[in-house]
């Protein structure tokens, strides 16, 4: 290990290097060769054998074979949900007796909140499902794809239940958060649940979504946005003054799907998942001996019950649509390749990023060496702040959410626990900053991957809107940007009071921050109604 800047070298590497090519699987095996080079003194031949030992044992390890086999088996479930029209059904139904924009706008709001349980089933559904309501109301595409955007990994990632939560708890055990006796483990605590008790830090998402919900409500419009919901209103033109895009996201499929489609494996899978945690959490209605919430505390299976739960909700959902003829019995392979299609590159891009954490972690101990560095020269209370500023920029440049938290969550770790002084493995009563600085990667992650043009989820929102996908890029960047100024001043708050206790550390800076974007945004608002009268 080099106790000196080349530990910093493999992350800006992947960062340098995603700017330029914009593909974030190829910087992460350029930022893993780079890092076991570092290493093993530059030797070629160990920096090799490093890199594939490190990659081995994370594809071996039982609890990330879980993790891989949950989010496959949760993408089959989003092509079936697709396939069978449940949200189709449950959008016809919420907008029968709509009369307005505001009330188009809300109903697109309100679909997003049923599909919390993925982001690219929310992104890809919405807005297909709201584009001939939201036509009706001559609202420009590149609105619509904002609305549906602000609502897609903001929302996923307050869910715990959702593809999101058993990436995160991977992410959180790879940086070294665990049972007792599990391997380099530094923080006792069950990952899932340190993952529950960040998602109240999570500030961006509570922001981004109270100001989506108040630009709607109160009809704010400013910048390119409004540029074009004018021409939208004047001329009927819905892509800014450009040609319209030919509709290549259309699916007759939709027509016949019902409410059952859609409510049946949600609440099977939600079900599943609190029925399995209470039972292996020794919940005394199952003859155990722990309360409700000590259940939850003491489950130490989520993984497993997250794979069986999801395992089950697809057979459940399978056999339901089977039985009334939705789809077909040779659809079944078709189906699981459309599902691996969707998650392939996710899950790989999980085990290169669990690979760059592990080397950065535990053979050039990165974190340790930034806590030496900002021991002495930065007070802690600027580490929530920082991490959502580092974090952002990270997520906005590689165009993954995923990709940073497994990129910053090793770092974090490990400099907190340097900068606390208190041995390993602690206790995450110890680190009092450990949840903020978690928050602020989750938030920052989260923010980044919004802002980006190039992430995945900006560019199928856009497509299944019908909106170009700069257009959409551009036009909501100035409605983001209250939410981001908004979300450091809540972080600076954040540290500042994190000693105090739990409804201060957490309302202040919640309602500051939502309180500082609102005025942003009506402000910029009233400036630009004002220029242009």
């Amino acid at each position: 290990m080099h106790n000196n800047w080349l530990v910093l070298l493999p992350p800006c590497i992947v960062l340098l290097s995603a700017f330029i090519t914009q593909r974030l699987n190829i910087s992460l095996l350029i930022g893993i060769l780079a890092g076991s080079l570092i290493a093993t003194d530059f030797s070629l031949v160990n920096g090799l054998t490093l890199s594939m030992q490190r990659l081995f044992s994370i594809v071996s390890d039982p609890e990330n074979i879980s993790l891989y086999a949950f989010l496959f088996i949760i993408s089959i479930i989003i092509v079936l949900l697709n396939r069978t029209g449940g949200a189709f059904a449950f959008a016809t139904a919420l907008t029968n007796k709509i009369r307005s924009k505001r009330m188009a706008e809300t109903s697109s709001l309100l679909l997003s909140l049923t599909l919390f349980i993925d982001d690219y089933l929310n992104g890809l559904t919405v807005g297909y499902v709201m584009r001939p309501i939201t036509d009706r109301f001559n609202i420009p595409r590149a609105k619509l794809a904002f609305l549906v955007q602000a609502m897609t990994a903001p929302l996923v990632i307050l869910a715990p239940i959702s593809s999101w939560g058993g990436a995160i708890t991977g992410a959180l055990e790879q940086a070294g958060i665990g049972a007792l006796g599990t391997h380099n483990v530094k923080i006792l605590g069950d990952p899932f649940f340190i993952y529950i008790e960040a998602i109240p830090y999570i500030f961006y998402s509570f922001i981004i979504i109270g100001a989506t919900w108040f630009i709607v409500q109160s009809r704010i419009s400013y910048g390119p946005m409004r540029e074009h919901e004018k021409l939208a209103d004047t001329t009927g033109n819905l892509f800014g003054g450009k040609k319209p895009l030919l509709d290549s996201f259309a699916n007759n499929d939709h027509a016949q799907g019902s409410l059952a489609d859609l409510l049946l494996p949600l609440i099977t899978l939600i079900g599943g998942v609190v029925i399995g945690s209470l039972y292996a959490g020794d919940y005394y209605l199952f003859g155990g001996k722990h309360s409700f919430i000590d259940a939850f505390k003491y489950n130490d299976k989520i993984l497993f019950i997250l794979v069986m739960s999801s395992i089950i909700t697809l057979i459940v959902s399978y056999l339901f649509a089977y039985i009334r003829n939705k789809i077909a019995s040779q659809d079944t392979l078709k189906m699981i390749k459309e599902g691996y299609d969707l998650i392939y590159s996710a899950i790989f891009m999980v085990i290169l990023a669990a690979t760059l954490g592990t080397i950065l972690k535990a053979d050039l101990l990165t974190g340790q060496y930034l806590a030496n560095i900002l021991h002495g020269s930065l007070s802690a209370m600027f580490l929530p702040l920082i991490f959502f500023i580092i974090s952002t920029i990270a997520a906005a440049i590689t165009g993954s959410s995923w990709g940073t938290i497994m990129l910053l969550s090793p770092i974090a770790v490990p400099m907190l626990i340097t900068l606390a002084q208190v041995p390993i493995p602690t206790t995450p009563d110890s680190l009092p900053y450990l949840l903020p600085v978690l928050g602020a990667i989750f938030s920052g992650s989260v923010c980044g991957n919004h802002i980006s043009p190039i992430a995945d989820v900006t560019i199928m929102t856009a497509t299944s809107s019908g909106s170009y996908p700069l257009d959409h890029a551009h036009t909501q960047f100035l409605y983001i940007v209250p939410a981001i100024i908004s979300c450091a001043i809540s972080y600076l708050l954040s540290g500042f009071l994190v000693s105090y206790p739990l409804a201060i550390r957490l309302l202040i800076p919640l309602i500051v921050g939502l309180l500082l974007c609102c005025v942003m945004l009506y402000s910029m608002h009233v400036i630009y109604k004002r220029r242009n009268t």
